[in-house]
Order: structure tokens, then sequence, then C-alpha cells
């Protein structure tokens, strides 16, 4: 897996030259799809970039708050939370 960084949105991920081979290519550069901007844009992935990797973004802390919340209200935090949710 090699580092790439976006030119879009300054997003560095690690791309997989495998399924980077299926995607249309020029030489090194290919044209893959950022997880961070959902964007395609001509990435060169057989040079590894030296920044370290930002997608997918660090899992958050545990939030001290929900272990004092009832049953009730973790159900309505979850729903709450669920609309803002991309599929």
């Amino acid at each position: 897996m090699t580092r790439v960084k976006c030119k879009k949105c300054s997003a560095v991920f690690e791309q997989s030259v495998g399924g980077a081979v299926l995607a249309p290519h020029l030489g090194p550069f290919h044209y893959v799809n950022c997880p961070a901007c959902k964007k395609r844009s001509w990435l060169n992935v057989y040079s590894s970039v030296k920044d370290p990797v930002t997608w997918p973004p660090q899992e958050k802390a545990f939030d001290q708050t929900a272990s004092q919340l009832t049953e009730e209200e973790l159900e309505q935090k979850r729903i709450e939370d669920s609309k803002y949710e991309r599929s």
C-alpha cells in the first residue's frame, strides 16, 4: 500500500496498488477516487507521500456522558446521530 495525497482536499490515505491497477491510468498516474472528498483525480500511486495518514479520521475519545445517560436518552442520542450519517 502506498500513501497518496488528494490534490483537491489534501487528505492523505493509503491506496493499494492492486485496486489502482483497475482504474484508468497513464503511466504512474491513476484516476482514483478520494475516500475523504469522494472526488476523482490523477494521482501517482507508485510514489509514496511522507505525510502521516489523515484518512480515515481517528476514532473519537470515549464519551464520558454516555455512561451517565439512561437507556431512553441513549436511544434518542443514537437516533439523532443517525440522522446525520451518510450511507
